[in-house]
C-alpha cells in the first residue's frame, strides 16, 4: 500500500511539473517527436492545435485546417460554440507551409507571431512495451 502511494504522489509531482513547464506547443512537439504521425492526407482535417507564439505569449487553439500538395493552404480556429471563422495571416516570407511528421513549418507574421499546426488526430498510438518478469519470491539459494 505504501508503495503506491509513493507512486501516486510521485505521478502528481511529475504531472504538476510538466503542466508548468514549457509552451502548450513544446508539449505537443514532445509527442510528436516521441511517437511519431501517420502521412497527411490532402483534404480538411477539423481536429488540429494552431499554436501561435509571441513575445507576449503563447496560445493554442483548436482548428481545421486545409491541405493540399502536402501544405497547409487555409485555416481556421473554432470558436467556444463549435463554430468556426477562417483566419487570414500576413506572413513575412512567401515560403509554401509545407508539413513534416505532423507539424507545419513555422511561419512568422508580420507582428512577429510564430504559427505553427499539430495534426493530433495523426499522431501514432503508443508503441507496446515487454512484459517484466516479477523478482522471484522464493529462495533460490
Amino acid at each position: 500500500m505504501k508503495k503506491l502511494y509513493a507512486l501516486l504522489l510521485t505521478a502528481l509531482i511529475t504531472s504538476a511539473s510538466f503542466a508548468q513547464d514549457g509552451t502548450c506547443y513544446e508539449s505537443y512537439r514532445k509527442v510528436f517527436e516521441n511517437r511519431g504521425t501517420y502521412e497527411i492526407k490532402d483534404g480538411v482535417h477539423d481536429d488540429v492545435i494552431i499554436s501561435n507564439r509571441s513575445e507576449e505569449g503563447n496560445e493554442c487553439y483548436l482548428g481545421s485546417v486545409t491541405v493540399k500538395n502536402g501544405e497547409v493552404i487555409e485555416i481556421a480556429i473554432y470558436f467556444e460554440d463549435d463554430t468556426k471563422e477562417v483566419v487570414v495571416y500576413e506572413f513575412k516570407d512567401k515560403v509554401t507551409w509545407s508539413v513534416a511528421n505532423g507539424i507545419s513549418r513555422t511561419r512568422v507574421t508580420r507582428n512577429d507571431e510564430q504559427i505553427n499546426v499539430m495534426f493530433i488526430d495523426q499522431i501514432k498510438p503508443k508503441k507496446k512495451q515487454y512484459k517484466k518478469a516479477p523478482l522471484p519470491k522464493f529462495d533460490l539459494n
